[in-house]
């Protein structure tokens, strides 16, 4: 999966380390693990996934699952 920064819209960078595995933007050096749900030890389920990207979009970042830069 890739992500945008949810602080400056940059495409994150993958640090693949399993179960501890995150996103770091190289813009701003902001670190996310939302989309493979380290806290959990597990990757979340498409649902999952799709509700966070439903929330993401409610708080208004402005960006959609349309948005190639989503």
């Amino acid at each position: 999966m890739r992500c945008s920064c949810q602080r400056c819209g940059t495409y994150m960078v993958q640090d693949e380390k399993g179960v501890q595995s995150r996103c770091i933007c190289p813009e701003c050096f902001f670190v996310c693990s939302a989309c493979v749900s380290t806290e959990g030890g597990k990757p979340l389920d498409v649902d999952s996934l799709r509700m966070l990207a439903l929330l993401r979009e409610a708080q208004g970042d402005g960006r959609t699952e349309d948005d190639p830069e989503y």
